[in-house]
């Protein structure tokens, strides 16, 4: 030893226990997408821009908070650094302070938060506009964007079920309302999940999957709800891209699929607090210590039907305010 010590020689045993298990989930997601090279002179040459791209990209699709990736990041660069004080990481430090400013941004949500009963009446007037009046250029896409912030509105899953949707399978009819189901190992909770969506959908639900979807999928097959219009189904990077920016085309500000989670609730907090209960199973949240799977599907369904039964609710007081009709 010559005395000398390392960068990380200041670390908190808590701080080193934090970068080793950030450091091994870097490692982790090399092993699992095959970019983990055996042999490399340097661990540190591991970590370059073609790999962090895709390890982004697989954090979004986990929908992990903003704050979550930032840190995840953030980590890696402080190994890297520790491990090879000398090499050139501000690639590197530059995605770190853009995640930053990601973080501080989306702290302030609440300013790009809009009513459910907002939302669904905007996706049904749109919808309705469209079918009458087609834009010129992608009207099966604006239809689609459409449709998928009414159901988010009514029924505001992780966008990673979204994605997941297929027809008859987890978007079913039953009489004159569809319900959006999926099994329990569907769900990042664990718990299977059933809730309606409002009826007031379902016809447009209807001409999206016999009229819409099928010019989408321009002869080719596919079981999936969504889908692009090359025909081919639609991944979650494309599906998150195509609700901020209609919802930023519509509203001003950027909605994300995660932030219709806080939307809903905040409509139940604000519209219908003695019902402020139906928000939990709504957004799949279940008290740990509940184990019977048919008593949360139950709930959920009832939050379900509670939700639909307020936003209708509010979308006639506000078409009664906007256009005078009677509510």
């Amino acid at each position: 030893m010559d005395g000398t010590v390392g960068p990380g020689f200041h670390w908190r045993d808590e701080t080193r226990s934090k970068y080793r298990k950030g450091y091994g989930r870097w490692l982790t997601f090399l092993a699992r997408s095959g970019r983990l090279r055996a042999t490399v002179d340097d661990p540190t040459d591991r970590i370059d821009p073609d790999a962090i791209r895709p390890y982004i990209e697989e954090l979004q699709s986990q929908e992990v908070g903003s704050w979550t990736l930032w840190g995840r990041l953030a980590e890696l660069l402080a190994v890297a650094q520790a491990m090879a004080p000398g090499k050139d990481f501000k690639w590197l430090q530059r995605a770190v302070r853009y995640q930053e400013r990601q973080v501080v941004d989306r702290r302030h949500k609440l300013s790009r938060l809009q009513p459910a009963h907002h939302l669904l009446d905007w996706a049904l007037n749109r919808m309705r506009d469209i079918i009458e009046n087609p834009p010129k250029r992608d009207a099966p896409g604006a239809y689609r964007d459409a449709l998928m912030i009414g159901i988010l509105a009514c029924c505001p899953v992780r966008l990673s079920n979204l994605t997941m949707i297929q027809l008859d399978r987890h978007l079913v009819r039953q009489g004159t309302v569809y319900f959006l189901r999926f099994a329990a190992m569907e769900m990042k909770t664990g718990h299977p999940f059933s809730a309606p969506v409002s009826a007031g959908l379902t016809p447009y639900i209807e001409h999206y999957t016999s009229i819409v979807r099928s010019d989408l999928l321009v002869g080719r097959s596919s079981s999936r709800l969504w889908i692009t219009r090359y025909g081919e189904p639609m991944n979650a990077k494309a599906m998150h891209l195509a609700i901020t920016r209609t919802t930023e085309r519509a509203f001003g500000r950027s909605i994300n699929p995660h932030l219709f989670r806080d939307c809903a609730a905040t409509f139940v907090a604000l519209e219908d607090p003695e019902h402020i209960g139906i928000v939990s199973p709504l957004l799949g949240h279940v008290d740990p210590r509940t184990s019977e799977s048919h008593y949360i599907q139950a709930n959920q369904i009832v939050a379900g039907r509670r939700l639909r039964t307020s936003v209708a609710q509010a979308r006639k007081i506000l078409r009664h305010k906007t256009d005078g009709r009677p509510a």
